[in-house]
């Protein structure tokens, strides 16, 4: 074989070792960007997780909102405070599962991290939102609030020991890293 052929097919291979290489490396680089992305919105949304008035809030709507008050006016028939604390909770809930709808925040790990409270609230508030449904006319299916419940739904989905198990695997990846 000529040296000028084996040239050419060595000069060859390392090109195309240096185009998958690339590949791999932008891929694993977008991945971790992605990532990135998700941390830094998480921790955003989960800085008002941390304030009294927000579980004040929270409770409130999980254990009063539906014992003084009837759904029957819907969200809008609310007085003041309780309307408040509806907003200040379920639109925190709407906002990450609007992120999740459009890609910016992995709703796996949303759901993981909030399954019990974003159940807790959906199942609090459920009545007052189908009602509101209607007297916006959309109906019960309509879209008020519609990726909110879907969230809710993906949380009750979720087997309880999803989180023990997401534990578990990365106790497992964290020892294989170090083994």
């Amino acid at each position: 074989m000529d040296s000028s052929v084996v040239f050419n097919i060595v000069t060859t291979a390392i090109a195309v070792v240096a185009v998958v290489t690339s590949i791999v490396f932008s891929a694993r680089q977008a991945r971790i960007a992605k990532h990135a992305n998700h941390i830094s919105v998480l921790v955003d949304l989960l800085r008002e997780f941390r304030s009294a008035e927000f579980h004040e809030q929270h409770d409130y709507v999980c254990t009063s909102l539906g014992a003084e008050h009837d759904p029957a006016d819907g969200v809008r028939g609310l007085p003041a405070e309780a309307k408040a604390a509806f907003c200040s909770v379920v639109y925190y809930y709407q906002s990450f599962a609007n992120l999740a709808v459009f890609g910016l925040l992995d709703q796996t790990l949303l759901v993981t991290v909030l399954r019990t409270r974003i159940v807790s609230v959906w199942k609090a508030v459920r009545p007052f939102v189908e009602r509101e449904r209607v007297l916006r006319g959309e109906g019960s299916e309509g879209t008020y609030l519609s990726t909110f419940e879907e969230l809710a739904r993906l949380a009750a989905d979720l087997p309880p020991e999803h989180v023990r198990n997401q534990m578990a695997e990365a106790r497992r990846r964290r020892r294989g890293l170090m083994g």
